[in-house]
């Protein structure tokens, strides 16, 4: 048993350090139970992670954290923090952290570390119809840790340092009535890289765009398509419903390759919890949870 469970750190840990800085699709229970189509709805509390355009849909202060257990292991650690909020005549903002890490047996293997500072921007808004533009800028560090050593676990190993880089995203966002919307995103932008000349790696670059349709107010369906450098275009459908007043579900899907979403959400007063689940065609399902704060 233990073979095969570092046979599998190994074999997704080798697919990070080929990416240098990972790769992650969902960020947040909620999108995470549509997998990660809902880049068009009305999601501002989230907005810092999923699309920077709707930060201009902000009203109040909001503050959001989310946990992910990746397929299940507990080596793997995925959190994110933010907080968004508006400034009179100066507009709405946010402020971001991700870390990604992979332990294991008590030593760090490598961290990943995401800091960000988020603009949306409303370009129009009338009766029937809004258009708004976002950005964000973030700073990565990237810590690999210590190599695996004379035992195997990296306990004995040297320490391989770090590095730092920084990125630029983008986002588009527009609807019609409320009930047709579009939403687009870039992430870095400006090409970024890690290292130096022939040792320099350029970190994931994503394009991605999505529409959403409520048909009335209890009900929204999305759709949206993903295109990573390097990588297939994902398709990404999704579904949330409002079966009371405070209680969502929601269920998605993801083709190339084929996962299943499904998750809830929950509102006491201010506070919103949701869970999400997301299969995997070899590997064990993951799990995430947040929770959002609204003054």
């Amino acid at each position: 048993m233990r073979i095969i469970k570092i046979y599998l750190l190994l074999s997704i840990f080798s697919g990070l350090i080929a990416q240098v800085a990972s790769e992650h699709l969902y960020y947040g229970a909620s999108s995470l139970s549509m997998a990660g189509s809902d880049i068009a709805i009305p999601k501002s509390s989230w907005s810092m992670f999923v699309n920077p355009a709707g930060i201009a849909e902000q009203k109040t202060l909001s503050l959001v954290a989310s946990s992910e257990s990746l397929f299940g292991q507990d080596y793997f650690s995925h959190a994110l923090f933010g907080v968004q909020f508006r400034v009179p005549k100066a507009g709405a903002f946010g402020l971001s952290i991700e870390d990604f890490s992979v332990d294991y047996s008590g030593n760090s293997l490598s961290r990943e570390t995401a800091v960000g500072f988020h603009q949306g921007i409303m370009l129009r808004s009338d009766r029937n119809s809004t258009l708004s533009f976002g950005y964000g800028i973030k700073s990565y560090t990237v810590d690999y840790g210590s190599s695996a050593g004379v035992s195997g676990d990296g306990s004995d190993g040297i320490e391989l340092g770090s590095q730092s880089s920084w990125g630029v995203d983008i986002g588009l966002l527009a609807s019609l009535a409320e009930r047709i919307r579009f939403g687009a995103r870039a992430f870095n932008i400006n090409s970024p890289t890690l290292g130096d000349a022939n040792g320099a790696v350029r970190l994931p670059q994503r394009a991605q765009v999505g529409i959403a349709f409520s048909p009335y107010d209890l009900v929204w369906t999305t759709a949206a398509l993903t295109k990573s450098s390097g990588h297939p275009t994902h398709f990404h459908g999704g579904m949330s419903y409002n079966i009371l007043d405070n209680v969502f579900l929601k269920a998605g899907v993801q083709a190339n390759p084929n996962r299943f979403t499904t998750g809830f959400g929950v509102f006491i007063k201010k506070i919103r919890i949701d869970y999400g689940l997301i299969t995997h065609p070899v590997l064990p399902l993951s799990h995430q949870v947040s929770i959002e704060v609204n003054r």
